[in-house]
């Protein structure tokens, strides 16, 4: 998880080189980056002091890209959501969203001068999910590939899963839960996220 945190940002904050087909969820990609490059250049010598303007800038930019209904259920896995009830299930996604912020932004402070290069865009399966796969190239260091998910929900495309060197940020949260809720309930569960988000 925290290999994820510390270069799936880069994914998302800086976009070069890039290929992409028509309806192609790279340009909202594009733009999305920009504005929170913008951002953060503006606030560059105040991020680490007052992490809160990047926590605003994911929530306000980056945010409404993700599909995070979808994967809120995805995350807690079908049995779990299916027991919970309504009030369960809104607390719980309500929970989840603020540690897609933090998860988001806790590395953004980080960024230096990584680059991506987008790969040629494969057609989505049936025009509802696709997958945009890219490679980020740092000037010291090994490129780190890194792939997009993202499903069409009334015309828009929103991101629901990044996976770095094959490994899902979906899954490792769904993997995390469960493990929780082997031993806990679900309202234990969310009262754990709601204690790591007050020590954040």
């Amino acid at each position: 998880m925290k290999r994820l945190q510390q270069v799936m940002f880069i994914g998302m904050v800086v976009l070069t080189t890039m290929v992409f087909a028509d309806n192609s969820p790279v340009p909202m990609l594009e733009q999305t980056a920009q504005q929170i490059i913008t951002t953060l250049k503006q606030n560059k010598n105040n991020l680490k002091n007052n992490p809160q303007i990047v926590h605003r800038a994911v929530q306000q930019y980056l945010l409404p890209k993700v599909d995070v209904n979808g994967m809120s259920r995805s995350v807690l896995g079908r049995q779990a959501w299916n027991k919970a009830t309504s009030a369960e299930r809104a607390e719980f996604s309500k929970a989840f969203t603020q540690l897609v912020i933090r998860t988001y932004a806790t590395p953004l402070s980080e960024y230096t001068s990584e680059t991506i290069k987008f790969l040629p865009q494969r057609a989505a399966n049936d025009g509802r999910f696709t997958r945009v796969q890219s490679v980020i190239i740092r000037q010291n260091g090994q490129n780190i590939p890194l792939v997009y998910s993202l499903v069409s929900i009334n015309g828009q495309w929103k991101i629901y899963d990044l996976s770095v060197e094959g490994v899902s940020l979906l899954q490792s949260f769904h993997n995390q839960f469960g493990e929780v809720l082997k031993n806990q309930s679900l309202h234990e569960l969310i009262a754990q996220m709601e204690k790591n988000k007050k020590a954040a």
